[in-house]
């Protein structure tokens, strides 16, 4: 009986529910804004921003945040931060996304704090992105339905100055910025990104009037006129011209407008000041000396602005070969990664092989008297010979990590800012895992998604940790930035009738081989332009001669500059115009093509500077 009792008291006391102390919750706080319009939209061929806000009301942590891409498991990308107690900070990191679907998990010295999933808007690839400042999001919204030439057309985003991106690489996604108003002012880092994403091919528009006034203020200094003030009634004529419709003036008798004076440099695009435009490297800005939301109920409102943004495709080069099987570095190597040996001392190898493990050892055992000895001296020579054909390969492999980069370089005539990208290419001699490092700046992907990558930001910079390569090995990827390019170019050069003619002049310290100009599909072959040199242009329009009429010098080049350019502008400008023929650059503007001999090195391995071999190609707008 007492048995009993005590298994009935035993039972009950296992099923007995016992006090747990609950889970307190973290005292790290999270919140974050994802994408170019901090509401989750992002195109899967460009980088877009992470907004990530954090407060600590607890000890020091150091908290990790992983942005993963649920629809590719492949690459991660990670922010590592230190995290004082009562700091409260914000971050902005790029990503890179495939899919809708993302997931941001948070650790705070290992201990997950955070697993959020993230549902993004995906925009098409094939629609132009136009981001609108305003307080109304209504206004330019007639955008959305013009056409911008050969059926393009567009989305427009409602932006919030506060989540705006200070990177002018993750303002790529934008093919034009409007500028109504500004609710708040822009920090100076954005203002700065915005004038650099200008430079770099950008459209900004700017709206006048009552509203404006914000806006003027905040780019005074790069507008194409001095802005005066505002007057009323201003007839609406030549807008009527400028959008090739008429009945303006049944929807809008007059305007209240700025007075404007034109900056040099600057070009009217209405007799009467009301827009005007200048260019900023190979960008543009352009001023509306009137509210933008003043046309809205005229039918004819997107015609006008199609008209007068003019958007034109960008050659994008890190878009069109991020994450494709196309290896533009690998493919268009000159020379082998390491020096292999000769059809005939293979041959040999092989015929000593053979006579050294058949009759000599055969003669040698039998002159001993030893021919028992020969399943011992066998498997002995085949071992030597195994070993002094690693050990020559490895000899020929060497034992230096090897860097290989093929730099492009798209800036204007005068130098400045540039939008480099670079195919760097890291060769392996042995089975090792190693550390990259990269400028701060940069943005860095793999060029192919094969096997699972992370790229981490921190405090010490940009890494890409623990990456695994085998002996031989050759991995390629993508770093993008913002550079000061080292070419500037004098030229007066204007279009007379069928024909671009003027004068070009090299006006830095760095020679271009194998130069030539080029408008669309129309070329004039120069060769070599040195420092100082200066050279007639006359280049006929519809030549049709791009990559046909000229034969770059191979012959101890790194790279096959033909099959390079070909790739460039072959390929990718077929994909923007599927009935084009033959290459062509993007655009109505002028460009001169040229290569350098150097490349300026992109990373470092373990920690330490990596010698890299490469060359240059510089794509310069002659706007």
């Amino acid at each position: 009986m007492i048995r009993h009792l005590l298994l009935i008291l035993l039972l009950a006391l296992s099923v007995a529910p016992f006090p747990v102390a609950a889970q307190s919750p973290s005292p790290i706080t999270i919140s974050l804004k994802a994408g170019i319009d901090g509401e989750g939209s992002f195109r899967t061929d460009q980088w877009f921003p992470v907004q990530v806000t954090l407060a600590n009301d607890g000890p020091d942590r150091r908290v990790t945040l992983e942005w993963r891409d649920l629809n590719n498991a492949v690459m991660s990308q990670r922010y590592a931060i230190d995290l004082p107690g009562g700091a409260r900070k914000q971050i902005t990191f790029p990503v890179m996304q495939s899919g809708r679907s993302a997931q941001l998990i948070a650790t705070a010295d290992g201990e997950e704090i955070l697993r959020q999933r993230i549902n993004l808007n995906q925009l098409s690839n094939d629609l132009l992105t136009i981001g609108l400042l305003s307080a109304d999001p209504a206004v330019l919204s007639s955008l959305a339905i013009a056409d911008f030439g050969a059926g393009e057309r567009a989305v427009i985003l409602p932006l919030n100055p506060a989540v705006l991106a200070d990177d002018p690489l993750l303002l790529r996604s934008f093919d034009a910025i409007a500028v109504r108003e500004l609710t708040t002012d822009l920090r100076p880092a954005q203002r700065d990104a915005i004038l650099l994403w200008v430079q770099q091919g950008g459209t900004l528009l700017i709206g006048g009037g009552a509203s404006g006034e914000t806006a003027i203020r905040a780019f005074t200094d790069v507008l194409p006129v001095t802005v005066g003030p505002l007057r009323r009634d201003v007839p609406a004529n030549e807008l009527e011209r400028l959008a090739k419709l008429s009945g303006l003036s049944n929807f809008v008798p007059s305007l209240t407008a700025h007075t404007v004076t034109l900056r040099p440099n600057a070009q009217a695009l209405t007799n009467d000041g009301l827009i005007s435009q200048m260019t900023i490297g190979a960008g543009k800005i352009i001023f509306a000396a009137f509210d933008l939301a003043a046309l809205r109920a005229w039918p004819g409102e997107s015609n006008l602005w199609a008209t007068v943004l003019n958007l034109q495709p960008r050659l994008d080069i890190g878009a069109n070969f991020r994450f494709g099987f196309n290896d533009l570095l690998q493919s268009s190597l000159n020379t082998s990664l390491f020096p292999l040996p000769s059809t005939m001392a293979l041959l040999a190898l092989i015929g000593v092989y053979i006579i050294v493990i058949g009759p000599v050892n055969f003669l040698a055992l039998r002159r001993l008297h030893r021919l028992e000895w020969a399943w011992v001296t066998t498997p002995l020579l085949v071992v030597i010979f195994l070993a002094g054909s690693y050990g020559m390969s490895f000899a020929l492999r060497g034992t230096q990590t090897q860097v290989l980069q093929l730099t492009i370089v798209q800036n204007a005539a005068n130098g400045g800012e540039a939008m480099t990208t670079t195919f760097a290419g890291i060769f392996a001699p042995q089975r090792q895992s190693y550390t990259l490092s990269f400028a701060d700046s940069a943005l860095v992907a793999p060029l192919q998604m094969d096997e699972r990558l992370v790229i981490e930001h921190s405090d010490a910079g940009l890494a890409m940790p623990d990456l695994l390569l085998d002996a031989a090995a050759f991995r390629t990827l993508i770093v993008e930035q913002i550079t000061t390019s080292p070419v500037q170019i004098r030229h007066q050069i204007g279009l007379n009738g069928q024909r671009w003619s003027g004068t070009l002049a090299n006006a830095s310290s760095i020679p271009l081989r194998d130069a030539m100009v080029v408008y669309q599909n129309d070329m004039q072959w120069i060769g070599s332009l040195t420092p100082g040199a200066e050279v007639p242009i006359d280049l006929s329009i519809d030549s049709d001669n791009f990559l046909r009429d000229f034969m770059p010098t191979e012959q101890g080049s790194l790279f096959s500059r033909t099959f390079v350019l070909e790739n460039l502008f072959w390929y990718v400008s077929n994909r923007f115009d599927p009935f084009m023929n033959g290459p062509a650059l993007l655009g109505n503007d002028i460009y001169l093509i040229g290569w350098s001999d150097q490349a300026a090195p992109v990373v470092q391995i373990n920690g330490a500077p990596a010698a890299a071999s490469g060359e240059t190609l510089y794509i310069i707008a002659l706007r």
